[in-house]
Protein backbone atom coordinates (compact mmCIF):
# COMPACT_ATOMS: atom_id res chain seq x y z
CA UNK A 1 0.00 0.00 0.00
CA UNK A 2 1.55 3.41 -1.06
CA UNK A 3 1.48 6.30 1.41
CA UNK A 4 1.42 9.62 -0.48
CA UNK A 5 2.96 13.03 1.31
CA UNK A 6 3.42 16.31 -0.11
CA UNK A 7 6.79 17.91 0.67
CA UNK A 8 6.85 21.45 1.28
CA UNK A 9 6.46 22.58 -2.60
CA UNK A 10 8.04 19.97 -4.02
CA UNK A 11 6.16 18.81 -7.41
CA UNK A 12 6.63 15.03 -6.69
CA UNK A 13 4.61 12.70 -5.02
CA UNK A 14 7.22 10.32 -3.16
CA UNK A 15 5.43 7.23 -2.18
CA UNK A 16 6.76 4.54 0.64
CA UNK A 17 8.60 1.88 -1.91
CA UNK A 18 10.47 5.68 -2.90
CA UNK A 19 9.17 5.35 -6.27
CA UNK A 20 9.18 9.12 -7.57
CA UNK A 21 6.44 9.90 -9.69
CA UNK A 22 6.18 13.25 -11.13
CA UNK A 23 2.95 15.31 -10.09
CA UNK A 24 2.42 16.81 -13.34
CA UNK A 25 1.79 13.42 -14.89
CA UNK A 26 -0.79 13.02 -12.16
CA UNK A 27 -2.14 15.85 -13.21
CA UNK A 28 -2.41 14.99 -16.78
CA UNK A 29 -4.54 12.00 -15.98
CA UNK A 30 -6.88 14.19 -14.16
CA UNK A 31 -7.49 16.54 -16.56
CA UNK A 32 -8.02 14.24 -19.55
CA UNK A 33 -10.79 12.47 -16.87
CA UNK A 34 -12.31 15.95 -17.02
CA UNK A 35 -12.09 16.91 -20.65
CA UNK A 36 -13.92 13.36 -21.36
CA UNK A 37 -16.53 14.05 -18.44
CA UNK A 38 -17.13 17.78 -19.92
CA UNK A 39 -17.08 16.32 -23.76
CA UNK A 40 -19.97 13.93 -22.45
CA UNK A 41 -21.89 16.29 -20.18
CA UNK A 42 -21.87 18.42 -23.74
CA UNK A 43 -22.98 15.69 -25.84
CA UNK A 44 -25.78 15.25 -23.43
CA UNK A 45 -26.72 19.08 -23.15
CA UNK A 46 -26.58 19.09 -26.85
CA UNK A 47 -29.76 16.20 -27.14
CA UNK A 48 -31.54 18.01 -24.55
CA UNK A 49 -31.36 20.92 -26.31
CA UNK A 50 -30.32 23.29 -23.36
CA UNK A 51 -28.38 25.71 -24.85
CA UNK A 52 -27.92 27.91 -22.05
CA UNK A 53 -26.08 24.69 -19.90
CA UNK A 54 -24.27 24.25 -22.90
CA UNK A 55 -22.68 27.24 -23.43
CA UNK A 56 -21.60 27.34 -19.81
CA UNK A 57 -20.31 23.74 -20.00
CA UNK A 58 -18.42 24.92 -23.06
CA UNK A 59 -16.36 27.65 -21.39
CA UNK A 60 -14.95 25.19 -18.83
CA UNK A 61 -14.43 22.86 -21.72
CA UNK A 62 -12.35 24.59 -23.45
CA UNK A 63 -10.76 26.41 -20.37
CA UNK A 64 -9.48 22.67 -19.51
CA UNK A 65 -8.44 21.73 -22.77
CA UNK A 66 -6.81 24.82 -23.11
CA UNK A 67 -4.78 24.38 -19.69
CA UNK A 68 -4.14 20.57 -20.24
CA UNK A 69 -1.70 21.05 -23.24
CA UNK A 70 -2.57 17.73 -25.07
CA UNK A 71 -2.99 17.10 -28.72
CA UNK A 72 -4.99 13.89 -27.92
CA UNK A 73 -7.95 15.91 -27.04
CA UNK A 74 -8.29 17.35 -30.28
CA UNK A 75 -11.00 15.50 -32.28
CA UNK A 76 -12.98 16.31 -29.25
CA UNK A 77 -12.88 19.87 -29.20
CA UNK A 78 -13.00 19.92 -32.78
CA UNK A 79 -16.92 17.90 -32.31
CA UNK A 80 -17.68 20.86 -29.46
CA UNK A 81 -16.70 23.46 -31.77
CA UNK A 82 -19.14 22.17 -34.23
CA UNK A 83 -22.07 21.40 -31.49
CA UNK A 84 -21.96 25.09 -31.00
CA UNK A 85 -22.55 26.25 -34.16
CA UNK A 86 -25.03 23.67 -35.11
CA UNK A 87 -27.27 24.84 -31.40
CA UNK A 88 -27.15 28.18 -32.74
CA UNK A 89 -27.99 27.58 -36.52
CA UNK A 90 -31.49 29.44 -36.17
CA UNK A 91 -29.75 32.27 -34.32
CA UNK A 92 -29.28 34.62 -37.05
CA UNK A 93 -27.44 37.42 -34.49
CA UNK A 94 -25.14 35.07 -33.43
CA UNK A 95 -21.62 35.46 -35.06
CA UNK A 96 -18.41 33.16 -34.45
CA UNK A 97 -16.65 34.94 -37.26
CA UNK A 98 -15.52 38.61 -37.93
CA UNK A 99 -17.86 38.81 -41.03
CA UNK A 100 -20.74 40.27 -40.24
CA UNK A 101 -22.62 38.45 -42.79
CA UNK A 102 -21.51 35.01 -41.64
CA UNK A 103 -24.33 33.29 -40.29
CA UNK A 104 -23.52 30.41 -37.54
CA UNK A 105 -23.98 26.99 -39.90
CA UNK A 106 -21.95 28.97 -42.38
CA UNK A 107 -18.71 28.26 -40.73
CA UNK A 108 -20.00 24.52 -39.36
CA UNK A 109 -19.65 23.55 -42.89
CA UNK A 110 -15.40 22.95 -42.78
CA UNK A 111 -15.30 21.75 -39.25
CA UNK A 112 -18.19 19.05 -40.11
CA UNK A 113 -15.76 18.13 -43.39
CA UNK A 114 -12.67 17.96 -41.18
CA UNK A 115 -14.43 15.39 -38.66
CA UNK A 116 -14.88 13.11 -42.15
CA UNK A 117 -12.45 10.25 -41.15
CA UNK A 118 -14.83 9.94 -37.45
CA UNK A 119 -17.65 9.97 -38.86
CA UNK A 120 -20.11 7.58 -41.17
CA UNK A 121 -19.58 8.34 -45.09
CA UNK A 122 -23.63 8.13 -44.95
CA UNK A 123 -24.02 10.18 -42.59
CA UNK A 124 -21.19 12.26 -43.01
CA UNK A 125 -23.34 12.98 -46.22
CA UNK A 126 -26.31 13.37 -45.16
CA UNK A 127 -25.34 15.90 -42.45
CA UNK A 128 -23.30 17.63 -44.58
CA UNK A 129 -26.38 17.80 -47.29
CA UNK A 130 -28.54 19.15 -44.02
CA UNK A 131 -26.12 22.09 -43.08
CA UNK A 132 -26.00 23.16 -47.32
CA UNK A 133 -29.87 23.38 -47.30
CA UNK A 134 -29.95 24.81 -43.76
CA UNK A 135 -27.86 27.46 -44.41
CA UNK A 136 -29.97 28.97 -46.83
CA UNK A 137 -33.32 27.82 -45.30
CA UNK A 138 -32.63 29.85 -42.11
CA UNK A 139 -32.02 33.16 -44.14
CA UNK A 140 -35.39 32.48 -45.68
CA UNK A 141 -37.58 31.66 -43.05
CA UNK A 142 -36.24 34.60 -41.56
CA UNK A 143 -37.29 36.97 -44.17
CA UNK A 144 -33.52 37.70 -44.86
CA UNK A 145 -33.56 37.42 -48.89
CA UNK A 146 -30.44 39.13 -49.13
CA UNK A 147 -28.39 37.23 -46.46
CA UNK A 148 -29.64 34.04 -48.21
CA UNK A 149 -28.29 35.36 -51.48
CA UNK A 150 -25.06 36.31 -49.98
CA UNK A 151 -24.75 32.95 -47.81
CA UNK A 152 -25.63 30.93 -51.31
CA UNK A 153 -22.38 32.55 -53.15
CA UNK A 154 -20.52 31.96 -50.12
CA UNK A 155 -21.84 27.77 -50.41
CA UNK A 156 -20.65 28.09 -54.24
CA UNK A 157 -17.77 29.60 -53.55
CA UNK A 158 -16.41 27.53 -50.44
CA UNK A 159 -17.96 23.89 -50.82
CA UNK A 160 -18.61 21.61 -53.38
CA UNK A 161 -22.02 22.40 -54.14
CA UNK A 162 -23.53 20.26 -56.26
CA UNK A 163 -25.23 21.51 -59.82
CA UNK A 164 -28.12 20.12 -58.95
CA UNK A 165 -28.68 21.24 -55.32
CA UNK A 166 -27.45 24.66 -56.26
CA UNK A 167 -30.11 25.44 -58.75
CA UNK A 168 -33.09 24.50 -56.56
CA UNK A 169 -31.68 26.73 -53.61
CA UNK A 170 -31.25 29.37 -56.34
CA UNK A 171 -34.76 28.90 -57.30
CA UNK A 172 -35.98 29.31 -53.35
CA UNK A 173 -34.05 32.23 -53.24
CA UNK A 174 -34.94 34.27 -56.05
CA UNK A 175 -38.76 33.26 -54.97
CA UNK A 176 -38.68 33.68 -51.20
CA UNK A 177 -40.34 30.24 -50.91
CA UNK A 178 -40.14 29.48 -47.25
CA UNK A 179 -41.98 26.01 -47.87
CA UNK A 180 -40.44 24.70 -50.55
CA UNK A 181 -40.59 20.71 -51.07
CA UNK A 182 -36.52 20.65 -50.21
CA UNK A 183 -36.87 22.61 -47.39
CA UNK A 184 -39.94 20.20 -45.65
CA UNK A 185 -37.27 16.97 -46.57
CA UNK A 186 -34.18 18.00 -45.25
CA UNK A 187 -35.45 20.50 -41.93
CA UNK A 188 -33.35 22.17 -38.80
CA UNK A 189 -34.88 19.23 -36.42
CA UNK A 190 -33.53 16.53 -39.29
CA UNK A 191 -30.19 18.20 -38.74
CA UNK A 192 -29.80 17.69 -35.19
CA UNK A 193 -31.58 14.20 -35.03
CA UNK A 194 -28.69 13.26 -37.41
CA UNK A 195 -26.13 14.88 -35.47
CA UNK A 196 -27.35 13.08 -32.00
CA UNK A 197 -26.95 9.85 -33.97
CA UNK A 198 -23.43 10.85 -34.71
CA UNK A 199 -22.71 11.58 -30.91
CA UNK A 200 -23.92 8.54 -29.96
CA UNK A 201 -21.95 6.65 -32.37
CA UNK A 202 -18.63 8.51 -31.94
CA UNK A 203 -19.41 8.22 -27.88
CA UNK A 204 -19.49 4.38 -27.94
CA UNK A 205 -16.38 3.63 -30.03
CA UNK A 206 -13.61 6.49 -28.25
CA UNK A 207 -15.51 8.65 -25.69
CA UNK A 208 -14.51 7.72 -21.94
CA UNK A 209 -16.81 8.74 -19.09
CA UNK A 210 -14.60 7.16 -16.01
CA UNK A 211 -15.00 10.17 -13.79
CA UNK A 212 -18.62 10.08 -14.39
CA UNK A 213 -19.11 6.67 -13.31
CA UNK A 214 -16.71 7.17 -10.23
CA UNK A 215 -18.87 9.84 -9.24
CA UNK A 216 -21.96 7.93 -9.88
CA UNK A 217 -20.76 5.08 -7.72
CA UNK A 218 -19.89 7.74 -5.12
CA UNK A 219 -23.78 9.18 -5.16
CA UNK A 220 -25.21 5.35 -5.20
CA UNK A 221 -23.04 4.65 -1.95
CA UNK A 222 -24.58 8.13 -0.44
CA UNK A 223 -27.93 7.38 -0.95
CA UNK A 224 -27.40 3.64 -0.02
CA UNK A 225 -26.70 5.24 3.49
CA UNK A 226 -29.14 7.73 4.12
CA UNK A 227 -31.95 5.29 3.28
CA UNK A 228 -30.10 2.57 5.70
CA UNK A 229 -29.89 5.63 8.14
CA UNK A 230 -33.46 6.85 7.58
CA UNK A 231 -34.64 2.63 8.42
CA UNK A 232 -32.19 2.94 11.33
CA UNK A 233 -33.81 6.24 12.65
CA UNK A 234 -37.40 5.12 11.99
CA UNK A 235 -36.95 2.26 14.48
CA UNK A 236 -35.58 4.05 17.03
CA UNK A 237 -38.73 6.68 16.88
CA UNK A 238 -41.20 3.40 17.74
CA UNK A 239 -42.09 3.24 21.85
CA UNK A 240 -39.94 0.12 22.49
CA UNK A 241 -42.42 -2.74 24.13
CA UNK A 242 -40.47 -5.63 26.27
CA UNK A 243 -40.28 -7.75 23.46
CA UNK A 244 -40.29 -5.60 20.47
CA UNK A 245 -37.20 -5.00 18.79
CA UNK A 246 -36.09 -1.76 16.82
CA UNK A 247 -34.03 -4.07 14.44
CA UNK A 248 -37.25 -5.80 11.65
CA UNK A 249 -34.79 -8.83 11.80
CA UNK A 250 -34.43 -9.13 14.76
CA UNK A 251 -38.29 -8.29 15.05
CA UNK A 252 -39.39 -11.32 12.86
CA UNK A 253 -36.96 -13.80 14.53
CA UNK A 254 -38.79 -12.90 17.63
CA UNK A 255 -42.29 -13.59 16.34
CA UNK A 256 -41.46 -16.73 14.30
CA UNK A 257 -39.70 -17.93 17.70
CA UNK A 258 -43.26 -17.49 19.85
CA UNK A 259 -44.83 -18.92 17.05
CA UNK A 260 -42.49 -22.25 17.51
CA UNK A 261 -42.30 -22.89 21.13
CA UNK A 262 -46.44 -22.59 21.47
CA UNK A 263 -46.68 -26.57 22.15
CA UNK A 264 -50.24 -28.72 21.33
CA UNK A 265 -52.00 -29.54 23.72
CA UNK A 266 -50.79 -33.17 24.26
CA UNK A 267 -47.90 -31.49 25.13
CA UNK A 268 -49.09 -29.11 28.02
CA UNK A 269 -48.94 -31.79 30.67
CA UNK A 270 -45.63 -31.39 32.86
CA UNK A 271 -43.15 -34.22 33.13
CA UNK A 272 -41.72 -33.21 36.44
CA UNK A 273 -41.22 -36.39 38.57
CA UNK A 274 -41.42 -36.05 41.76
CA UNK A 275 -40.19 -39.24 43.76
CA UNK A 276 -37.28 -40.00 41.99
CA UNK A 277 -36.62 -43.79 41.04
CA UNK A 278 -34.29 -45.67 43.35
CA UNK A 279 -32.70 -49.29 41.71
CA UNK A 280 -33.16 -51.05 44.73
CA UNK A 281 -36.87 -51.06 45.19
CA UNK A 282 -36.97 -53.00 41.38
CA UNK A 283 -40.10 -50.34 41.18
CA UNK A 284 -39.85 -47.29 39.75
CA UNK A 285 -42.76 -44.42 41.10
CA UNK A 286 -45.12 -43.26 38.66
CA UNK A 287 -44.83 -39.99 37.27
CA UNK A 288 -47.22 -37.23 38.40
CA UNK A 289 -48.76 -35.94 35.57
CA UNK A 290 -49.16 -31.83 35.86
CA UNK A 291 -51.25 -29.67 33.53
CA UNK A 292 -49.41 -26.55 32.42
CA UNK A 293 -52.14 -23.25 32.33
CA UNK A 294 -51.98 -21.74 28.80
CA UNK A 295 -52.42 -18.20 30.98
CA UNK A 296 -48.96 -18.95 32.08
CA UNK A 297 -47.40 -19.58 29.07
CA UNK A 298 -49.27 -16.33 27.32
CA UNK A 299 -47.99 -14.16 30.75
CA UNK A 300 -44.70 -14.13 29.38
CA UNK A 301 -45.20 -10.88 27.12
CA UNK A 302 -48.38 -9.20 25.44
CA UNK A 303 -47.04 -10.18 22.10
CA UNK A 304 -47.35 -14.10 22.72
CA UNK A 305 -51.04 -13.47 24.30
CA UNK A 306 -52.18 -11.56 21.35
CA UNK A 307 -50.55 -14.12 18.73
CA UNK A 308 -51.87 -17.14 21.13
CA UNK A 309 -55.45 -15.95 20.46
CA UNK A 310 -54.75 -15.71 16.54
CA UNK A 311 -52.45 -18.63 15.86
CA UNK A 312 -53.33 -21.96 15.00
CA UNK A 313 -51.79 -24.90 17.44
CA UNK A 314 -51.74 -26.96 14.34
CA UNK A 315 -48.17 -26.61 12.68
CA UNK A 316 -48.44 -25.86 8.37
CA UNK A 317 -46.21 -27.74 6.08
CA UNK A 318 -43.02 -26.16 4.90
CA UNK A 319 -42.84 -24.94 1.68
CA UNK A 320 -40.76 -25.72 -0.80
CA UNK A 321 -38.63 -22.61 -1.93
CA UNK A 322 -39.02 -21.85 -5.62
CA UNK A 323 -36.03 -21.23 -8.54
CA UNK A 324 -37.82 -18.44 -9.22
CA UNK A 325 -37.44 -17.24 -5.21
CA UNK A 326 -34.00 -18.41 -5.41
CA UNK A 327 -33.11 -16.03 -8.15
CA UNK A 328 -34.78 -13.05 -6.33
CA UNK A 329 -32.76 -13.63 -2.92
CA UNK A 330 -29.70 -13.81 -4.87
CA UNK A 331 -29.91 -10.81 -6.69
CA UNK A 332 -31.34 -8.80 -3.25
CA UNK A 333 -28.29 -9.64 -1.47
CA UNK A 334 -26.30 -8.86 -4.63
CA UNK A 335 -27.99 -5.56 -4.59
CA UNK A 336 -28.29 -4.53 -0.82
CA UNK A 337 -25.93 -7.03 0.88
CA UNK A 338 -26.06 -9.92 3.35
CA UNK A 339 -28.56 -9.55 5.82
CA UNK A 340 -30.80 -6.73 4.60
CA UNK A 341 -33.14 -8.78 4.70
CA UNK A 342 -36.18 -5.97 5.24
CA UNK A 343 -34.94 -4.30 2.22
CA UNK A 344 -34.73 -7.36 -0.14
CA UNK A 345 -38.61 -7.83 1.10
CA UNK A 346 -39.62 -4.86 -0.10
CA UNK A 347 -38.12 -4.18 -3.12
CA UNK A 348 -38.43 -8.05 -4.08
CA UNK A 349 -42.01 -10.13 -4.08
CA UNK A 350 -41.63 -13.47 -2.14
CA UNK A 351 -45.18 -15.21 -1.08
CA UNK A 352 -45.32 -14.87 2.54
CA UNK A 353 -41.35 -15.08 3.26
CA UNK A 354 -40.18 -13.50 6.35
CA UNK A 355 -36.74 -12.00 6.97
CA UNK A 356 -35.72 -15.55 8.89
CA UNK A 357 -37.22 -17.28 6.18
CA UNK A 358 -34.73 -15.19 4.12
CA UNK A 359 -31.65 -15.70 6.58
CA UNK A 360 -31.99 -19.40 6.56
CA UNK A 361 -32.45 -20.02 3.01
CA UNK A 362 -29.40 -17.63 1.94
CA UNK A 363 -27.54 -19.60 4.51
CA UNK A 364 -28.36 -23.01 2.54
CA UNK A 365 -27.74 -21.09 -0.73
CA UNK A 366 -24.15 -20.52 0.29
CA UNK A 367 -22.99 -23.81 1.39
CA UNK A 368 -24.76 -25.43 -1.65
CA UNK A 369 -23.29 -22.80 -4.20
CA UNK A 370 -20.10 -22.14 -2.44
CA UNK A 371 -21.05 -18.10 -2.36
Amino acid sequence: MFVLKMEGSSNEIISSTTDKIHLTEVEGVVHSWMIDYYFASLCRLFRDRAALEFRKTLKLFESVVDDSHRSDHSTQRTICCFLARAMDGENLEVRYDHASRITPLMPALPIWESLKEVSDSDLHAKIKTLLIVQSVAVCVKKGHSKLANETLQWLEKETELPAKLQGKLTTIVSKKDAYDQLLMNFTFDQLLENIDTFLNAFSQERSSVFLFEAALKVVQARHERSEETSCEQDGSERTPSSTESNKPEENEEQVDSVVLNIRPKRKLFSKQIHNVWKPETAKKEQTTCKRTSIHKISRRSSVCSDLQSHVSVTSQPRRKWTAEEDRKLKAGVRKYGEGKWRMILNDFEFDNRTGVNLKDRWRILKKTEDY
